[in-house]
């Protein structure tokens, strides 16, 4: 008995490993779980699926999918021309962000997922989609986090948290040198010496355009813009797709 005993407990632990690496391994929103009960009821809970290469970006927390311009939930990346301080040398950490967050699409073996945010929580204005988004099963706000190339947002999701303080204990990207917090940059605050540049620009008809997008070289600038939330605040629109 004791040998039928110990066969069933050696043949049940590849199970229960088996179990928990399913459990690890599934897919996680971000938000905590009252939050998101509050955002299934928000939009279709289906969201928007689309091919890694068919995301644009237009900075390091901003993307389009389908001409649909949205905000990554969780997370609040430096902008395109923002530059920290690293060993005494400046570098363009906003550009880093937004070329981060691309080749994560660009290189993305499986399609890219996103469903609606938890808007109370995003910390933006209530006047652009905020969605949380995943590559398989990897959360893309939290990898662009541990990879120092994001903040979090405050109070949005616990696990952001945490990935970041051990972001900036091991002084990955962003928290290897000095920076000024995206949101107090978007104010007018910049670092001593530095040359922060403005890398959206304005047609003067009401639209406007990343330095990223392809069709940039082409479009007629008449103002330039430092942020994607100025160009909103402008109550201008991202330069839709051709039809």
């Amino acid at each position: 008995m004791k040998r039928v005993i110990r066969l069933i407990v050696l043949l049940s632990i590849p199970a229960l490993i088996a179990i928990g690496l399913h459990w690890h391994s599934a897919p996680v929103h971000a938000a905590d779980n009252a939050s998101q009960d509050n955002t299934s009821q928000q939009a279709d809970p289906a969201g928007l699926e689309a091919r890694g290469r068919d995301v644009q970006v237009i900075d390091g927390d901003t993307i389009m999918i389908a001409g649909q311009v949205l905000d990554i939930a969780g997370m609040d990346a430096p902008e395109l021309g923002q530059q920290c301080l690293h060993n005494g040398s400046f570098w363009d950490c906003g550009m880093s962000s937004a070329m981060q967050l691309r080749k994560y699409f660009a290189m993305a073996p499986f399609d890219v997922h996103c469903w609606p945010g938890d808007q109370e929580r995003a910390g933006k204005a209530d006047d652009f989609p905020i969605v949380e988004c995943g590559i398989g099963e990897r959360d893309v706000a939290a990898a662009m986090i541990s990879d120092g190339e994001a903040l979090p947002i405050a109070g949005y999701s616990h696990r952001y948290d945490r990935l970041s303080r051990d972001a900036d204990n091991a002084g990955i990207g962003i928290h290897g040198g000095d920076m000024i917090a995206p949101s107090d940059w978007r104010a007018g605050k910049r670092l001593d010496g530095e040359t922060g540049r403005c890398l959206f620009i304005a047609d003067g008809k009401g639209n406007y355009l990343s330095t990223l997008d392809p069709r940039f070289a082409d479009f007629a600038a008449d103002t330039k813009i430092c942020s994607d939330e100025e160009a909103r605040a402008k109550d201008l629109n991202y330069l839709p797709p051709s039809p």
